[in-house]
């Protein structure tokens, strides 16, 4: 029998990505940012979430990626990473998709943040491994 979740998709660039929808805890216009001494360039600071201090990644940089243009479309996407909340940059977020989590191709590149690949409606997702989000 087929294991079936969801994923909120996403945009950065010109792919699409995907958290499973079971470790999103939140969807926030990007706030004030306070910046950071001597942290990596894809972690432009801390932002305050309802009275608690949450670190911001920015996933075009964390990936790697030209750095993103940021819109009013774009927000953060508040993720469960090990217990701990963290917010994700992200150009736009897309929707909620079902898929099979049996039928997702492993990523063939072993400790990256991209954990496998799903085909939804023709179009291929890269599903983001939140626990190697934090990793630097």
């Amino acid at each position: 029998m087929a294991d079936y979740g969801q994923l909120l998709t996403f945009g950065s660039g010109d792919e699409i990505y995907g958290f499973d929808i079971m470790s999103v805890q939140d969807i926030i216009e990007i706030p004030e940012i306070t910046p950071l001494p001597m942290v990596p360039e894809h972690i432009p600071g801390v932002m305050n979430l309802r009275g608690r201090v949450v670190p911001v990644v920015d996933f075009a940089l964390k990936m790697g990626l030209a750095a993103a243009e940021y819109d009013s479309r774009s927000c953060i996407i508040v993720i469960d990473c090990a217990g701990s909340p963290l917010g994700v940059m992200a150009q736009s977020v897309m929707d909620a998709e079902n898929y099979d989590r049996d039928a997702v191709i492993p990523s063939p590149v072993e400790g990256s943040c991209i954990s496998g690949y799903a085909m939804i409606g023709g179009k291929r997702i890269n599903v983001v491994d939140c626990s190697r989000m934090e990793e630097k």
